[in-house]
């Protein structure tokens, strides 16, 4: 059996000029969006004390972040991917700035950090669906799980230098240079966007121009109604709901392994690392004959490696677990994504890549939030044991019980 059918396929990054812009976009997007996730979060627990002012900071993104997901998908359904994206990512820039004018205050104020939250929630929510909606453009349907798998290769590898690298700067120089490093990344993703090709989505021969809540109601009615596509959203709402640990992580960093923002930085990034390691071995992923099993699985290990953490007393073993659960996350995100885009109409990608991010970005937040008032009320480690267990229950209950989920064929490479 040959070596290269383990590896990551990099044909997409050989194969497309325009693929590679994108993914250079998304890798510097990505990177600094760690590093304000943990600065935010920092600066928020030291402010307050509380994991759970961390938990609704996701809130603040998240909510404002869903309406713009909606309004996105049926933007990108209607206008040219493109200059959506690059209009979206450029609006980003004023979020930054927010979080850093409230940086250099002499006493830095709560609300400003949620304000920041919301307004880069609802520019970055914009863009998604127009990425994800361009990618079959960009590199052809039967490059979509090689698409995948770099993306998350680059999601993975900016989760792990920009949570580190912010852990490191606010314990040196301070927040505020962390701050005016993501201000700079965030600078730079327009102009590369730019130099895509125009990326106009396809017309729906069967149908005349439709208002917008009209569209809107399309995208959700063919989620609904197609049996493979909701089994997948749900199954990844209720895993994040129930088993999203991050918002705890400050705490878990400061107070129980007692070892400072340093550390706090290393367990957001562990998750990275072991999703860095899926994702470098995936060449796998695009020819698995059963992916609805495999995604049962990684679900069902995600949720274990959630509760396992609530036994570990040292970094090193936290850290292992959270790794476990990044690489399970990232196996299933491969194939869902994949599955996703190969199930869906062109001129359909927008609104469905925008519910797609819509569960994602609602279950992330009603995770932290379940999980921050848990610990609050009992500790850290009872959220994670109690989260973790109930995911793994889901998860066995989808595959139990959907009979399509289990028998989904995937395609030979």
């Amino acid at each position: 059996m040959s070596l290269s059918r383990f590896l990551l396929d990099i044909s997409p990054l050989r194969e497309s000029r325009a693929f590679r812009y994108a993914y250079a976009a998304r890798a510097a997007t990505v990177l600094v969006t760690g590093m304000l996730l943990v600065s935010a979060s920092t600066q928020l627990f030291k402010l307050t004390g509380s994991s759970v002012y961390v938990a609704f900071l996701n809130v603040a993104m998240a909510a404002p972040m869903v309406i713009a997901l909606i309004l996105g998908g049926v933007l990108s359904d209607r206008m040219d991917r493109r200059t959506l994206m690059v209009w979206s990512r450029s609006v980003y820039v004023i979020s930054v700035l927010i979080f850093v004018l409230n940086a250099l205050l002499p006493a830095p104020l709560v609300w400003p950090i949620y304000v920041a939250a919301a307004f880069g929630g609802a520019a970055g929510g914009t863009s998604v669906p127009a990425m994800m909606a361009a990618t079959p453009a960009l590199v052809g349907r039967d490059k979509l799980a090689a698409a995948a798998a770099l993306s998350g290769l680059a999601m993975q590898l900016g989760g792990i230098i920009g949570p580190a690298l912010a852990g490191l700067l606010i314990a040196g120089p301070g927040l505020l240079v962390c701050y005016l490093i993501v201000l700079a990344g965030v600078l730079i993703t327009p102009f590369l966007l730019h130099a895509l090709p125009p990326l106009p989505p396809q017309a729906n021969p069967n149908k005349a121009a439709q208002h917008v809540f009209k569209s809107m109601a399309d995208g959700f009615h063919f989620v609904r109604t197609h049996p493979l596509l909701r089994t997948l959203l749900l199954i990844d709402l209720t895993a994040l709901i129930l088993a999203t640990p991050m918002a705890l992580l400050p705490e878990w960093g400061n107070n129980v392994l007692s070892m400072g923002d340093q550390a706090t930085g290393y367990l957001y990034a562990a998750p990275a690392v072991g999703a860095t390691l899926a994702a470098l071995g995936s060449g796998w992923t695009r020819q698995t004959a059963r992916p609805g099993l495999v995604i049962v699985a990684v679900v069902l290990i995600w949720g274990l490696s959630v509760a396992a953490l609530s036994w570990q007393a040292s970094l090193l073993g936290s850290l292992l677990c959270l790794a476990i659960m990044g690489a399970a996350d990232t196996v299933s995100k491969i194939l869902r994504m994949a599955l996703v885009q190969q199930h869906t109409p062109d001129h359909l990608l927008g609104r469905v890549s925008s519910l797609w991010m819509t569960q994602y970005s609602l279950g992330q937040a009603l995770g932290n939030v379940q999980m921050g008032y848990v610990s609050r009320l009992f500790n850290p480690a009872t959220a994670f044991l109690a989260g973790g267990l109930a995911c793994t229950t889901v998860a066995a209950a989808f595959g139990f019980m959907n009979q399509g989920l289990r028998q989904l064929r995937g395609k030979k490479a």
